[in-house]
């Protein structure tokens, strides 16, 4: 049973580690306020398919990993990552049978307020507050959930 387990979350382990490589590799300055938030995106995939196995557990952890690589204040990418993901687990059955534009809809909203959070807890700390950029993360993420969906369904040994 033990040894089934590992089985099930090799794929998420991956997924997360691939995606958190994605969010520290370097990007030209022109395309640096395009990157989207691949981990965030993962861990949202994760807590809708397999929400026991990966679930709040993997969202707080990778949150954790996104504030110690971007050198914020510890705690705030844990903390969206994790309100955000019980969210997303929260709407995973009626998320499975949505459509792909209401699945991309959704999924804008759920990074949205990710972002909020982000930006709430940059105001709140005294961070200085960054410019529209940030905003466009949600719009690059929803349109980059389909094909996400796609690649993490074929890892996952689900077509």
């Amino acid at each position: 049973m033990m040894h089934d387990n590992r089985i099930r979350r090799f794929p998420m382990l991956l997924s997360a580690l691939v995606a958190l490589a994605l969010a520290v590799l370097p990007l030209p300055a022109v395309l640096e306020p395009l990157r989207p938030d691949f981990l965030v995106l993962v861990v949202f995939y994760w807590c809708i398919e397999s929400p026991r196995a990966g679930g709040l557990g993997l969202a707080f952890v990778s949150g954790l990993a996104l504030d110690l690589v971007h050198g914020v204040v510890l705690g705030q990418h844990a903390l969206a990552l994790t309100l955000m993901g019980a969210w997303a687990t929260h709407l995973r059955l009626r998320i499975r049978v949505y459509s792909v534009l209401s699945q991309c809809l959704t999924i804008f909203l759920l990074l949205t307020g990710y972002q909020f959070v982000l930006f709430w807890v940059d105001g709140a700390t005294g961070n200085p507050v960054t410019t529209f950029s940030r905003w466009l993360a949600p719009f690059i993420g929803a349109l980059l959930w389909p094909p996400l969906v796609n690649a993490l369904s074929s890892v996952r040994g689900r077509t």
